[in-house]
């Protein structure tokens, strides 16, 4: 076995990933296997980013866990929840594959105009 390979490292051949038909969202760069790094931002994680989101959630990148070991194509990230309107509610550390987070599309926030009109409404 050579010094570069790891003990426990499975050909590439068996395990299929990906990637090759998914676009790259996070223009960070790239890792040595290949996959995006994960940059801050607001993101939808489905099923595409890791099967844990049977109902999607989006949330706001912090940052990635760089010291952590992975396999290759997924991350841990840092990250914080977002509810409808793209308010915090939870913070937490996922585990998910980057080439599968999305860009979310915009949430719904509340104008201060919005806010004084319902003042006066009310």
């Amino acid at each position: 076995m050579s010094a570069t390979r790891h003990a426990n490292a499975v050909p590439t051949a068996r395990w299929p990933t990906r990637r090759a038909a998914r676009p790259v969202v996070a223009p960070g760069g790239t890792r040595e296997d290949g996959t995006p790094r994960v940059t801050p931002g607001v993101y939808l994680l489905t099923r595409d980013a890791s099967p844990q989101f049977v109902r999607p959630i989006t949330v706001r990148v912090i940052r990635e866990r760089t010291g952590r070991s992975t396999y290759d194509g997924w991350a841990w990230i840092e990250v914080y929840q977002l509810d409808p309107r793209g308010e915090a509610i939870d913070r937490r550390e996922l585990y998910v594959r980057p080439d599968g987070m999305r860009p979310a599309p915009p949430l719904r926030h509340r104008t201060a105009a919005r806010r004084a009109a319902t003042r006066a409404a009310g």
